[in-house]
């Protein structure tokens, strides 16, 4: 059992803080030390001299109860020492004795001005903090730890509870926002770990109005040393509103893809398909006038039909290799030569070709290395670029019915094909339009062909480009790497 004398110093400090917190205490408590600190400078004949002890009780007092009082307290100290030490100084002459006395009172003056001013800016300071407090739109309390009591409230908190926040309970609050009613020390580990290395938060749909509230929480010193813990809570709700809008708005965009990329597909495979389905009708037109003819050659019509039935598997190949390009956006290579596939093309074109009337030149160099690359695709974009500039020179005059196709290599080493025609040309005005979506300046066009070129070619690793011809028409020209990967 504890004696009396431990139970008296257990007590001291809230003894202490009790006093220090009334002026009235204070400043009493105040003159008592002044008193003693002048009785024992004179009951030891000033020489110890204590009077540096006056700062004691003059601190005390201008801190507590302000200038005033520490103005008091100094000329008490100041009466005491002259009305005492006057008589037995051990001066040799009084101007010693009063030059002391000044000094003495100066400094206890300058002591009392810097205190005053000390005390006046942490004043201001904390009435500042607070104001910033007030001020904010997230709703800020302090409660104690232990006992739950609320020590601090800003008004926002009042604004959104509608109801004085001190006639609130604070585990009642915290059970309204997410975090219980157990005292912050007492939470489980994670969040106690979390703590002592600084602030935890969370979001909590409050259920009194639906509202969504960030709410973050952390323990802060507080002036009596108590064990304390500050919350902010900030309305989200706005932000969780346009998050769920952007979230409804990327599924409207996913799907709008997805429909654009079925349109996408659709309208590459009309595009595309067309040439090999036309080559068909072409080949089965050839079959009848055959049979129709009495003395046809039955090798003749093998041949046509055989044609017709290549360009069936063509545009089943077409098919396939174009909706699976435009899925994965990536082609499907093997080793294979890039004069083969432009001559390839032109066969794939020849009966167009004969019935235009059309005629081919070709300057293939011999000497290119191999590719990688995916023939299907390669082929259908040189069978583009053919097809357009067949389709340039058919209102030609019959002597610049006439296209070149060239293969060779470039300064850095790329592979460059060619295709050239001696029609009207394209207007300097569209520049890379040409190659952009639905574009076209064909009056029954698409708008696909050079796009889906492009597309192909750039995903080999090259590029595709036109320029005008120094007399007429105008020349395609697609480059690919050697070694496409």
């Amino acid at each position: 059992m504890q004696d009396s004398s431990s139970l008296s110093l257990q007590r001291l400090p809230d003894m202490v803080r009790r006093i220090t917190n009334s002026r009235i205490s204070a400043l009493a408590l105040g003159l008592v030390l002044s008193v003693l600190v002048a009785a024992l400078d004179y009951s030891t004949g000033y020489e110890l001299r204590f009077a540096i002890l006056q700062l004691v009780p003059i601190a005390l007092a201008t801190w507590t109860a302000g200038l005033i009082a520490g103005i008091l307290i100094v000329s008490v100290s100041s009466v005491f020492w002259l009305v005492s030490f006057g008589s037995t100084h051990p001066y040799s002459g009084d101007f010693f004795f009063y030059w002391e006395g000044v000094a003495m009172v100066t400094v206890y003056i300058a002591f009392v001005l810097l205190l005053t001013r000390l005390r006046q800016a942490l004043t201001r300071s904390d009435e500042r903090f607070v104001r910033v407090l007030e001020e904010l739109h997230a709703a800020v309390y302090v409660a104690d730890q232990d006992s739950g009591e609320m020590l601090y409230a800003n008004r926002s908190l009042a604004r959104l509870i509608d109801a004085d926040p001190y006639s609130q309970s604070t585990a009642k609050l915290a059970a309204r926002f997410g975090f219980g009613n157990a005292p912050l020390a007492k939470r489980d580990d994670e969040h106690s770990q979390s703590m002592q290395s600084g602030f935890i938060s969370h979001e909590a749909r409050d259920p009194t109005n639906g509202r969504w509230y960030l709410v973050q929480v952390g323990p802060i010193p507080w002036k009596s040393g108590r064990s304390v813990s500050v919350q902010v809570i900030t309305d989200i709700s706005e932000q969780k509103r346009a998050q769920a809008l952007k979230r409804q708005h990327q599924d409207m965009l996913h799907q709008t893809a997805r429909i654009a990329a079925l349109a996408e597909i659709a309208s590459s495979l009309a595009h595309e398909v067309n040439q090999p389905l036309t080559a068909i009708v072409s080949y089965n037109d050839a079959c009848l006038r055959l049979l129709n003819n009495p003395g046809c050659e039955k090798s003749e019509v093998i041949t046509a039909l055989q044609r017709c039935r290549e360009q069936a598997l063509r545009a089943g190949r077409i098919i396939s290799r174009v909706r699976e390009f435009i899925r994965s956006k990536r082609p499907n290579p093997t080793r294979c030569h890039i004069n083969s596939l432009v001559r390839e093309s032109i066969e794939l074109l020849e009966a167009q070709l004969e019935d235009k009337d059309i005629c081919v030149e070709m300057s293939l160099s011999e000497h290119l290395p191999s590719i990688h690359a995916d023939q299907t695709l390669l082929v259908q974009v040189i069978v583009n670029l053919v097809q357009n500039a067949i389709d340039a020179t058919e209102k030609s005059a019959p002597s610049d019915r006439k296209l070149t196709l060239m293969s060779g290599n470039t300064d850095n080493g790329e592979i460059v094909v060619s295709v050239s025609d001696r029609g009207a040309g394209i207007p300097e005005t569209i520049g890379d339009q040409l190659y952009t979506p639905l574009f076209t300046t064909k009056s029954q066009g698409l708008g696909l062909g050079l796009s889906i070129c492009r597309s192909v070619v750039e995903a080999h690793g090259g590029r595709i480009w036109h320029e005008a011809n120094s007399e007429c028409g105008c020349t395609f020209h697609i480059t690919l790497p050697p070694e496409v990967v």
